[in-house]
């Protein structure tokens, strides 16, 4: 996935006007028209990366080191907003992206025919490198001061079962009956995210100014989608 972004910022730092690098999924949908959005994306100097102290989680792989530092292993949404100097770090990488690709692997879906199998997945190390890749890369480059360290899409979470590590918890698919105005103005008042395991409040701003934390949501399915865009919400 990482090497996939990568190729990606790579065709668009092609073109010299763009200056802002939004990565989004086929299920996201804006919750601002192409105007605000803009604005809101051009006012800050700064990257939205969502980016934090992942103390919980196993998922730092001790023979990273010492070319990624424990202390400099960060976690985050995927969903990425960057500027090009930002964009550029991540393209040119020839130090993090290594390491990552042979120490920072997804473990194999469990297979529930193969009780053996399984037993032997289970003591393999897992790890999802699209949450960690890019808050790593620029905290080892001395670039957190440079980030609104939050997404701005919007994902809802639930603990739940899945085949790839069991229970866990998910992004939920808002279905078209969930889709209302009253569930959209709520997405668009959050001000704030909490970082648990930093004890942090981020409080969403640009510039100083207070604005909303989040321009998209997301997962839509496409019934869901199709009543946002028809009903304009």
């Amino acid at each position: 996935m990482i090497e996939a972004e990568r190729l990606l910022l790579d065709a668009a730092l092609g073109d010299p006007a763009n200056q802002r690098f939004v990565l989004l999924s086929d299920s996201c949908v804006p919750l601002y028209n192409f105007s605000y959005i803009y604005d809101y994306v051009m006012g800050s100097s700064k990257s939205f990366v969502d980016s934090f102290l992942d103390k919980k989680e196993g998922r730092y792989n001790t023979k990273m080191s010492p070319i990624i530092p424990k202390d400099k292993w960060r976690k985050g949404s995927q969903w990425f907003t960057l500027i090009r100097r930002h964009a550029e770090v991540m393209v040119d990488d020839g130090i993090v992206f290594p390491v990552f690709r042979k120490f920072c692997k997804r473990r194999p879906p469990v297979d529930k025919k193969n009780e053996k199998r399984n037993l032997k997945l289970q003591k393999q190390h897992n790890c999802i490198p699209d949450e960690h890749y890019l808050q790593t890369l620029l905290t080892m480059a001395g670039l957190e001061k440079e980030l609104e360290r939050r997404t701005l899409t919007y994902t809802e979470w639930n603990e739940s079962a899945s085949k790839m590590e069991g229970k866990g918890w998910h992004p939920v698919t808002f279905s078209a009956s969930a889709t209302t105005p009253r569930r959209i103005r709520e997405l668009k008042d959050i001000n704030h995210i909490y970082y648990e395991t930093e004890y942090r409040n981020e409080w969403c701003r640009v510039n100083s100014t207070s604005v909303p934390c989040f321009l998209f949501a997301r997962k839509f399915s496409q019934a869901a989608a199709m009543r946002f865009l028809s009903e304009g919400l």
